[in-house]
């Protein structure tokens, strides 16, 4: 199988891994609300705990590839999109005026940050944490909830968790089979005014979208077919809905931790206000 490097529980001893489950999703929580409502300096803060917090778990640059690359792309896309849509002053490069608003380039530029710390934050809880102490996290927060409905919530996230590498394994070994068989066909050479239209229709539509049905079909057939032996395995391993888990208590390092994490960012956005 091969090996997922985001969004996949690694092993560690460092800290955050020992950090307390239900703990880590509090923060996760916080620090999601608090991203979105409070102002840059607070942002800020937030993100530089995201940065210490990744260097303490011990996470390699080359783990926060595919995160980063899709962050990327969303920036660019957000900030195109905020330029764009501001009608107030246009942006000025020396003599030229460029058809963007600075305020909307200000706001994208914000929001891309925004997104970028909330995907250091899911990183970090993924990375960090074992689907089932996880689940047994879910479990324990979720208590005024009937046991079947509790239980089945952190059945799902766990093995969702924990089967991300089996799914993005399958969907590499798909695209590896069609780009064998020839998915990736030339395309004509179109000549004259209309050649460039031609060749943009023929590569969104005889490209991207047939790409898009080649690999997705037998992604999602072997996939609902995985979980059919999943549903298989739980019901002949007398599945219950609330299992005994492993006990955790809090201690006083994950209190501290806990306080320092959530207290900093939450004091300085009530000052702000």
């Amino acid at each position: 199988m091969r090996e997922v490097i985001f969004f996949h529980f690694r092993y560690g001893t460092s800290l955050m891994h020992r950090h307390d489950a239900r703990l880590k999703l509090l923060e996760l929580l916080v620090w999601s609300v608090l991203v979105l409502i409070a102002e840059l300096p607070v942002i800020a803060l937030i993100g530089l705990m995201m940065v210490l917090m990744h260097v303490v778990a011990g996470t390699k640059l080359a783990t926060l590839y595919r995160p980063l690359s899709f962050w990327l792309i969303m920036a660019i896309a957000m900030v195109t999109m905020g330029g764009l849509s501001d009608v107030g002053p246009q942006l000025k490069l020396g003599t030229k005026t460029l058809p963007v608003g600075k305020n909307g380039l200000i706001a994208g530029v914000l929001r891309s940050v925004r997104l970028l710390i909330l995907l250091l934050a899911a990183e970090l809880l993924a990375a960090t944490t074992d689907p089932w102490d996880l689940a047994a996290a879910i479990r324990k927060i979720f208590f005024f909830l009937p046991v079947r409905w509790r239980g089945g919530l952190a059945t799902a996230i766990s093995l969702t968790l924990a089967f991300i590498p089996m799914i993005l394994d399958e969907a590499a070994t798909v695209r590896d089979a069609a780009l064998c068989r020839g998915l990736r066909r030339r395309s004509r050479k179109w000549t004259g005014r209309t050649g460039v239209f031609r060749r943009v229709a023929e590569h969104i539509y005889g490209g991207v979208f047939r790409r898009a049905l080649v690999l997705s079909l037998p992604v999602a057939s072997a996939t609902l077919r995985r979980a059919d032996f999943c549903a298989e395995a739980l019901l002949s391993r007398c599945y219950v809905d609330n299992p005994a888990s492993v006990k955790s208590k809090l201690t006083l390092s994950d209190l501290l931790l806990a306080l320092i994490l959530i207290a900093l960012p939450l004091v300085l956005t009530l000052l702000g206000k």
